[in-house]
């Protein structure tokens, strides 16, 4: 290696720090604008008076706002697979639209979607990654790099977890027909590189600042061999979840496109919003990315029957695609892992189980349906979790993963 290569990949490697930093500050910054939003829709403006349907109005209103939005500009943000697909198969990410794609990830947010922030704001960053890449001398042939750099640390940042944004990139999906993906020391080392200055970045503006996404700490475990021997049953449960989440995906998937094909957009974001303010109305857990919900259901779950809690589960499972396809864009992640949370929680209390231990299996096997991923779905959850129930949770998204897989690989033989 000559001292020329030396100092290139030297330059590149505190690009790649930059980039991680330089993507926690726009996470942090969507985040605020994300937070305050939210605070002034659902806090501030109904404090003032004690309407019951105030979820369905402002839904309602949200999702017509959303629909004229994406109509006028054009802007929609893709689904989070979407943007790896574009990344790895076409090398290219347009990037002519960023600001616009900021507001069309903030507004299903701000509005109560059942989403998460981190598909859109990892299409915008791969977008600024891909133009930074392109105006860069010696760096074009980089560029795919530079795009999964970008969706590394946007995932870091967001979640506050490096190890998943790291896992989530360079981990094959189990069902991936693909050639695994070559990965060279290079790209690694400046994966962990941009990880580690966005991790780094998103801790001194929260405490300078304050604000973060994160994901709530679920404790207080008392794992028995009863516990033990439901660990199997509660990992299929969740699979089983992530069936429905997957066919409902299919289901509403074609069910809005023959909407916005014969009604329009509007049509179509604004059917979402009603349907969104209607099930809020009633089981207010179903609404929003599920961030906050998670700490309801872990401090207050004896104030709720074990139905409402499965049910609340189950019926976000679904309603998240129904946001998701009718043009209310955005991430799945932190809702799923609320389903999993909350179901976990209710099949607890009904068998006189840790829940805890519940919600961490059942969880597990949810995101694995769902991602495919088992290494990444434990890092993921490694933010809630105990230690102990690692290798639960790597055994139940193994599972998840796998099953459906199985399943589905055997019907697409049959087809052919």
């Amino acid at each position: 290696m000559t001292k020329r290569t030396v100092a290139n990949n030297f330059l590149y490697y505190i690009f790649c720090g930059f980039s991680g930093a330089v993507t926690s500050l726009i996470v942090w910054l969507f985040l605020k604008l994300m937070g305050l939003g939210i605070g002034l829709v659902w806090d501030t403006i109904p404090s003032n008076f004690d309407f019951k349907f105030y979820p369905i109005i402002v839904c309602t209103a949200g999702g017509l706002i959303l629909g004229i939005w994406q109509k006028l500009t054009n802007a929609v943000p893709d689904e989070l697979d979407e943007v790896m697909k574009k990344v790895k198969k076409d090398k290219f990410y347009p990037y002519n639209k960023v600001l616009l794609l900021c507001i069309s990830a903030l507004l299903p947010l701000v509005f109560g979607g059942s989403l998460g922030p981190e598909a859109g704001l990892t299409g915008v960053i791969v977008g600024l990654c891909y133009w930074a890449g392109s105006h860069m001398k010696d760096a074009k042939s980089k560029i795919p790099e530079l795009m999964q750099i970008g969706i590394s640390a946007t995932l870091s940042a967001v979640f506050y977890a490096p190890l998943f944004g790291l896992a989530s990139v360079n981990e094959e999906r189990l069902d991936s027909e693909e050639k695994p993906t070559d990965i060279r020391s290079t790209k690694l080392i400046s994966n962990i590189i941009a990880v580690l200055f966005a991790a780094g970045t998103l801790f001194l503006l929260n405490s300078i600042f304050g604000g973060s996404m994160g994901l709530p700490r679920l404790g207080g475990y008392n794992i028995t061999n009863f516990e033990r021997l439901w660990g199997i049953p509660l990992a299929l449960l969740g699979a089983v979840c992530g069936f429905l989440f997957i066919i409902s995906s299919k289901i509403f998937g074609k069910f809005f496109a023959l909407i916005q094909g014969k009604l329009g957009i509007i049509i179509s974001t604004t059917l979402g919003g009603i349907i969104l303010g209607v099930m809020g109305t009633y089981l207010p857990l179903t609404m929003f990315s599920g961030e906050e919900s998670i700490t309801v259901v872990k401090e207050s779950f004896a104030e709720f029957a074990p139905w409402i809690l499965i049910i609340s589960g189950v019926l976000k499972l679904v309603l998240t695609n129904i946001c998701i396809k009718s043009g209310w864009k955005g991430g799945h992640f932190f809702p799923v892992i609320f389903c999993g949370v909350s179901i976990g929680y209710g099949v607890a209390m009904l068998g006189g189980l840790d829940t805890a231990f519940c919600a961490a299996v059942v969880t597990a096997g949810l995101l694995g349906v769902t991602m495919k991923k088992p290494l990444a779905v434990t890092m993921l959850l490694l933010l809630c979790f105990d230690a102990r129930v690692i290798p639960w949770i790597l055994l139940a998204a193994f599972l998840g993963s796998i099953i459906p897989t199985k399943i589905f690989g055997n019907n697409k033989k049959k087809a052919k």
